[in-house]
């Protein structure tokens, strides 16, 4: 059986307790360690856990990045973009060089009643691939009808389903369409991006 010595910390840390002034407090005396016949263990490096960073809250992760087709769950709402392409008719023609696009939008409320959501189209972008914001157009599309209700509250459990329809510059290229926060003075941050 191997005997091992002291680690080289613990000895420095009886001999330096033997050094000080004339006026310290003598250090107290305790049992003798005992020396052991298991290995010291050695030091080792800690690294930063998981655990030991703070989580980030959603509003700070970002919007949430999803496919047509795909459903955005928040804490009050289901919102599904069911498809959004060039073309179709309106109760208008588009200016010229435009084309209208339409997007079947489902929105459920997801609460219990206290809050309940009230989807605008005010609370709708699409985004361009040469960087164009655009905000729904006020018209019906045909024959996909009905319109998105323009705004409507929703009882708990309950759904919406409709088109919105954007107008959009024939040489532009659809990028994506934001789901953004709809603020008293323009639109806020976006909350979930359909590409």
């Amino acid at each position: 059986m191997k005997f091992y010595s002291l680690p080289a910390v613990a000895i420095a840390t009886i001999l330096l307790a033997g050094c000080g002034n004339s006026g310290d407090a003598p250090a107290p005396q305790g049992p003798a360690p005992q020396s052991s016949s298991a290995p010291p263990a050695a030091p080792t490096a800690r690294t930063p856990a998981a655990a030991d960073s703070s989580p980030v809250p959603p509003e700070k992760q970002g919007p949430a990045r999803l496919k047509i087709g795909q459903t955005y769950t928040g804490a009050d709402a289901e919102v599904t973009i069911h498809s959004a392409k060039f073309g179709g008719r309106a109760d208008s023609e588009p200016d010229k060089g435009k084309v209208w696009v339409p997007a079947d939008v489902r929105i459920c409320n997801t609460t219990k009643g206290e809050d309940l959501p009230t989807p605008s189209w005010s609370s709708w972008q699409l985004k361009t691939t040469d960087d164009y914001e655009l905000q729904p157009a006020d018209i019906t599309p045909k024959p996909r009808q009905p319109a998105l209700p323009y705004s409507a509250t929703l009882l708990p459990k309950d759904c919406v389903r409709g088109w919105l329809t954007f107008e959009l510059d024939k040489k532009s290229k659809i990028k994506e369409i934001r789901l953004i926060e709809d603020q008293l003075f323009g639109p806020g941050p976006a909350i979930a991006i359909w590409n």
